[in-house]
């Protein structure tokens, strides 16, 4: 076995490792680095494999073969390894520079592959005396020696300039790595620019035989100084200048980077911290240090000045197994916060206070998951009021879901309303709006008319109840004011009109009724002879008898003057005549008004629902008519009584 066969196994197992390598780093994509560095060891397998074939050609065309591989490699090696030391210092190249940047490498493989047309990259002959193919030709092309080698070694010599210029990104601690990757560089470039300028054999290409010798150290760059795992940190601007005290240790407790304020709070610079224990830095004297790297927790430590600090961690994640880790302690200065919190504390213990001696009532409702995976309110809180105005303990209005709650406050409403102010309140709160309503609460015989306000308050609900029983009761009389006759208590024009129809509305379709229209046939001769006051006594004496001669669920109106009316609601024919009739002799009876006795009989027109008019209005006008009727005859007539009182409509 001769020298170019065991140079060529070595090359092929060589351009195998670095091709296996390069598609493992950029297969993991996350880290920083790897798919750069992950393509140059692609580039570089290319060029040691073209090596390879070189050696071992035997024809023209295999030997091409090679030539070209080797001017691949020569060629994109300098482009990507600039990409890959600016990704190390943190700045990337955009897509655009990379393409311009590969318009010359591209250029000269092509014109490498198709040298024997134009000789423009070298100059023939292929091959020396011996028939042995020349890997350096006796003479460079013109392409070659102006422009090729000018621009890879310009783009090569940035790229290491700007690795070595922007150092600083890059953590004191881990900077080594990056000062070995540059060292790395150096044998495979003077290899490189020693071929190039015509040292050793021309048979044999020993730039891939140095990148064969170079494999060990790049793996070792890889896989045990984890280069592709540095993070560019724009550390001087950053890191240094932060305001928050920033210690980062390794695997190992061990400090591998402080910054300035860390160095002032620990009175320690950096150069001397680096790579001794954290228990050298924080003694027995702060344990919270070492509690938050054990739990994970952050704590809360006081310093000898005095001062409160907030201590937490957080670990320097990487993504491959092999990879080493580490972790970052922040410490913040929180002592004016610690005040501020402190003060709020007892603004709250004051709020909470007034909340609780507050007359109007307030809970609080938090949203909480439920073991379905779902969500529904509970109370956090709730004051003395709020528990008075619902009849419940304080302590028991507390964790209880906000559904219990409305339906403990709408506990004196029908079910059907009750329900309908649930699905609200429900509605209002899935939506984030604000809900006003009134309820009613009953407690035993008592009851209480509640204003419940219900609105978002951040992620919580609150809600308040007012007590407006008293309001209510105000506007209860305000109303019967406004709907009553103020001499005989019945309703007047306005208020049985609104009763009467509201009644007829909400009957049932097969509903029956009549309506009574009654005028009082001498109580205008009685008022002008006796006065008005002894009127007014007859007035109210005859609402009297009419509330004694109908149900207490009929309703009962003075339009006016001498004149009532009356609606009996649920009665056929004959059960409404029979109540017309007890009504006629009720008001038959005489008047005994102080020392007076008086006869007033009353004139009645009576008309039924539906079989007469199906609506007040009708009614009211059917009735009158028969009413009318009914006081024409007792007018034609002297002595007329009973049931000639009675007139019904047609």
């Amino acid at each position: 076995m001769n020298l170019y066969v065991v140079l060529s196994v070595l090359l092929i197992f060589s351009a195998a490792c670095y091709l296996m390598l390069g598609v493992r780093l950029i297969a993991i994509k996350r880290e920083m680095g790897s798919m750069p560095i992950g393509v140059l060891f692609v580039v570089i397998s290319i060029w040691v494999m073209g090596g390879a074939i070189e050696l071992l050609s035997s024809t023209f065309a295999v030997f091409t073969i090679g030539r070209t591989a080797h001017f691949i490699g020569s060629a994109l090696v300098p482009v990507v390894a600039y990409v890959c030391f600016r990704e190390y210092t943190g700045s990337e190249t955009p897509l655009r520079t990379v393409i311009i940047m590969l318009v010359i490498p591209t250029a000269s493989i092509m014109l490498a592959a198709t040298n024997t047309q134009h000789e423009i990259m070298w100059f023939l002959p292929i091959a020396n005396e011996a028939g042995e193919f020349l890997t350096r030709p006796n003479r460079w092309g013109p392409w070659f020696l102006l422009v090729h080698l000018p621009y890879s070694y310009a783009v090569f010599g940035a790229a290491m300039l700007t690795l070595i210029a922007h150092s600083s990104a890059v953590v004191q601690a881990q900077r080594r790595g990056l000062f070995l990757l540059v060292a790395a560089c150096i044998a495979p470039l003077t290899a490189t620019l020693a071929y190039d300028m015509g040292f050793g054999s021309n048979t044999i290409s020993y730039v891939p035989i140095v990148f064969t010798a170079m494999l060990p150290i790049y793996a070792w760059l890889i896989l045990g100084e984890q280069i592709i795992e540095f993070t560019p940190l724009a550390y001087e601007t950053v890191f240094q200048n932060m305001q928050d005290p920033v210690v980062v240790i390794d695997d190992n407790c061990r400090v591998i980077g402080l910054n300035h304020t860390a160095e002032s709070m620990l009175s320690i610079s950096e150069s001397d911290a680096l790579r001794e224990p954290l228990e050298k830095l924080f003694g027995d004297d702060s344990p919270e240090v070492f509690e938050v790297l054990e739990t994970g927790r952050p704590q809360k430590m006081m310093t000898t000045t005095g001062r409160f600090l907030h201590v937490q961690v957080s670990d320097i994640a990487t993504h491959r197994s092999l990879g080493r880790g580490g972790k970052v302690l922040m410490f913040r200065d929180v002592s004016d916060v610690e005040k501020a919190q402190s003060e709020v504390r007892k603004s709250e213990k004051l709020l909470r206070t007034l909340i609780n001696h507050s007359v109007n009532g307030i809970i609080r409702f938090r949203w909480v998951l439920t073991e379905d995976g779902g969500r529904k309110l509970r109370s956090i809180f709730a004051n003395t009021a709020a528990a008075r105005f619902l009849g419940a303990d304080a302590d028991d209005m507390v964790d209880r879901p906000a559904s219990e709650i409305i339906i403990l406050a709408t506990c004196g409403m029908d079910d059907d309303i009750a329900a309908d102010v649930l699905r609200k309140f429900e509605d209002a709160v899935s939506k984030g709006i604000r809900l006003d309503i009134e309820v009613r609460h009953r407690r035993n015989s008592a009851g209480r008319w509640l204003r419940m306000i219900c609105e978002p308050m951040g992620d919580d609900v609150a809600m308040t109840f007012v007590d407006i029983t008293d309001g209510k009761a105000k506007e209860r009389k305000m109303e019967s004011i406004a709907t009553s006759d103020p001499l005989t208590g019945v309703l007047n024009r306005r208020g049985f009109e609104r009763k009467a129809s509201r009644r007829l509305a909400e009957s049932a379709d097969d509903a029956t009724g009549a309506l009574l229209f009654i005028d009082l046939n001498d109580f205008k001769q009685i008022n002008d002879k006796y006065g008005h006051e002894i009127g007014d006594q007859l007035l109210t004496i005859a609402s009297e008898r009419l509330r004694k001669s109908l149900r207490s669920c009929d309703i009962i109106g003075r339009p006016g003057g001498d004149e009532f009316v009356a609606l009996v609601p649920d009665v056929d024919a004959d059960v409404a005549d029979k109540l017309a009739k007890r009504l006629t002799s009720a008001l038959e009876e005489p008047y005994l008004i102080g020392r007076e006795k008086l006869q007033c009989a009353a004139s009645i027109g009576l008309a039924l629902y539906p079989k007469n008019a199906n609506t007040l209005t009708g009614l009211l006008r059917e009735a009158d008519q028969a009413m009318y009727r009914a006081k024409d005859r007792c007018r034609r007539a002297s002595d007329i009584g009973g049931e000639n009182l009675l007139e019904k409509a047609v």
